[in-house]
């Protein structure tokens, strides 16, 4: 239950962060979209690239920050070809 937990928080936090930096705003237009391919990203990081380095509750936090970020990059990408 703590892996979802931390999970989650990891994956909106970075969610935050990207879509500030990306958008200049928190929640823009398909921000769900946006939401959902972060936590992916998140879940995926940490399924890829194991346990090592900062491991909480058996979730990599590194590696779900890397992988929320690339899967966000990726979808703004993707998001600005299709609005």
């Amino acid at each position: 239950m703590m892996y979802w937990i931390i999970w989650a928080v990891v994956g909106v936090v970075f969610w935050g962060i990207m879509n500030y930096w990306i958008t200049g705003q928190v929640a823009g237009k398909g921000w769900w979209a946006s939401l959902i391919a972060t936590l992916i990203g998140s879940w995926l990081g940490d399924f890829l690239l194991g346990d090592w380095v900062w491991v909480i509750a058996g979730f990599n936090v590194i590696a779900g920050a890397i992988g929320a970020i690339v899967f966000n990059w990726l979808w703004s990408l993707v998001r600005e070809k299709m609005y």
